[in-house]
């Protein structure tokens, strides 16, 4: 079974190391699950890192690398 979600939220703390930023981001995600009998078992889930990295300004996203 999968799952697609998106994260939305505000920076108001630290997040690995970087200090509050207060900028608005969105994020995909997805989770894949492995059910038994109708239970989970296992789940495994990634996130667009680069891309929340990117909204909080701590890497240039391409548009911002080419001017």
């Amino acid at each position: 079974m999968a799952e697609r979600w998106t994260g939305r939220g505000t920076h108001r703390g630290e997040l690995q190391g970087i200090a509050p930023t207060g900028r608005r981001v969105e994020v995909p995600g997805s989770v894949f699950y492995r059910i038994v009998d109708g239970k989970i078992v296992e789940f495994r889930g990634q996130l667009d890192m680069m891309g929340l990295m990117q909204q909080l300004g701590v890497i240039a996203s391409p548009q911002q690398a080419e001017a």
